[in-house]
């Protein structure tokens, strides 16, 4: 991936994590002076780590780079203790390849960090099971719960993981301590668990101040949001979740036939993962590109189960020979994964290529937005506020912008959670020298009377329209 060259690989969320960042470095207060529809973990841990490399976008996707392989190594041991060193080193290279997953893992967002965390706990209750009868075992189940605290702290979206994790401990202690008298014992750890992960979320919302309904509940779940965007289009993203990753989908449609016909309620946590990670996003309003994530985890966890069926059949002498069939009584499900693998592999160099052209037209795209930086540091110096609903461009050219204007994501203005009158309060508290307006006609029709009075327009291209303030050379 070029990750220093991209200039963006996100057209929102990483101008906003990175502003916001920097707006705490500079002192201000989450949620009291920046608006902040997001826990505020994964902005502290960016700031210590801007602050320490140096405030620079390679710098940032570092540390997203550093995340992502947390994921990754969570991912690979998890696999190796269920399934064996062989199927991990394979089924992690599924993810790595699985659509989006590489952009995501150098693109500085929170979701794909939160998911590191729910990895990794998932990995610790893992060395748990697989340790039940040692002393200490109690300890993973705290660090486990503690990590998802941290995840919830990065971004929401994992809350829906709790249950599932709860319900698979119950699950596993039962069997663990099912012919016992003292049948307590199954819900200990489960609680111990829940406590854990309650008391970090607790402790770290208290410690930063982020314990605000309003910003970081009510932003996302208002009547006003849900109605502002498309169920339609939020449904039909979800579906096409399932598409993106066509081969690993029929392997796990087979693993998971397999796991219900056997009962192998042991290999089920991804099976409930995925049907609840779907099942939620196909009734959420609004889902994004980097929500399959959520799906394409347990999917691939699904479709490394699917390569474990087809062992037996490629363990044959002259397995190729095999594939031709004489009538449909021969088919079994050795060869339907045997099947499924060669068509994965097939179209693996198909997938690559996509990433390798999604890539070039981010390259390419590089001029415009550069033109645009230059545009804003040809006045940097008589600037001491920029005006933006694209904070990435701020954030390159080392300008501040108003910290309540910091975050005008797609849902805050959407929802109409923030109102013309306060985006012309803030012009005329702040005066900022220059607005750059980009992403949305509704800050742009908001704005137009005002900046027609009191800024000069000075440049315009398909990104972006510029102003200055009148007076300024």
């Amino acid at each position: 991936m070029p990750i220093e060259q991209v200039f963006q690989f996100d057209s929102s969320d990483e101008g906003i994590e990175l502003i916001k960042a920097i707006l705490y470095l500079d002192g201000f207060s989450m949620y009291t002076q920046v608006w902040n529809d997001q826990p505020p973990l994964s902005t502290i841990i960016l700031g210590f780590w801007l602050n320490l490399f140096g405030k620079s976008i390679y710098s940032a996707r570092l540390l997203t780079l550093t995340y992502a392989t947390v994921l990754v190594w969570s991912f690979a041991q998890t696999l190796r203790i269920c399934l064996g060193n062989f199927l991990a080193v394979i089924g992690t290279l599924l993810l790595i390849i699985s659509c989006n997953f590489l952009r995501l893992s150098v693109s500085v967002m929170i979701g794909l960090p939160s998911l590191a965390m729910v990895m990794l706990s998932i990995f610790i209750l893992s060395l748990y099971k697989h340790n039940f009868s040692q002393k200490n075992s109690q300890l993973l189940i705290l660090l486990s719960g503690g990590l998802l605290g941290l995840s919830l702290q990065i971004k929401l979206f994992t809350a829906f993981i709790i249950p599932l994790i709860i319900f698979d401990l119950v699950i596993f202690n039962f069997n663990k301590y099912k012919h016992q008298i003292q049948k307590r014992k199954i819900f200990l750890h489960p609680l111990l668990w829940l406590a854990a992960c309650l008391i970090v979320f607790i402790l770290i919302a208290i410690a930063s101040n982020s314990l605000n309904y309003e910003q970081l509940l009510q932003s996302h779940l208002s009547e006003e949001t849900i109605t502002a965007f498309s169920a339609q289009n939020s449904q039909i993203l979800t579906l096409s979740f399932l598409l993106q990753d066509f081969d690993y989908l029929l392997l796990a449609i087979l693993a998971i036939t397999v796991i219900i016909q056997k009962k192998q309620w042991e290999n089920s946590f991804p099976v409930i993962w995925l049907v609840t990670s779907f099942i939620a996003l196909m009734n959420h309003r609004p889902v994004w590109y980097h929500h399959y994530l959520l799906i394409s985890i347990p999917l691939t966890w699904l479709a490394t189960y699917g390569l474990q069926l087809s062992l037996d059949f490629f363990r044959q002498n002259k397995w190729y020979s095999k594939f031709k069939l004489t009538n449909f009584s021969q088919i079994t499900i050795p060869y339907l994964a045997a099947v499924l693998i060669i068509f994965s592999i097939v179209v693996t160099p198909i997938k690559l290529g996509v990433m390798f052209v999604e890539n070039q037209k981010y390259l390419k795209q590089n001029q415009n937005h550069i033109q645009l930086v230059d545009i804003l540091l040809k006045h940097k110096k008589y600037t001491n506020w920029l005006f933006t609903d694209y904070p990435i461009y701020a954030f390159y050219s080392g300008l501040p912008v108003p910290p309540e204007i910091a975050v005008l994501s797609h849902i805050r203005i959407e929802s109409n959670s923030i109102t013309a009158e306060q985006m012309i309060s803030v012009l005329q508290m702040y005066r900022p020298e220059q607005v750059l307006l980009c992403k949305s006609k509704t800050i742009q029709q908001y704005l137009s009377d005002y900046l027609n009075q009191n800024y000069v327009k000075t440049y315009k291209n398909s990104l972006c329209t510029h102003f200055l303030l009148k007076g300024i050379p």
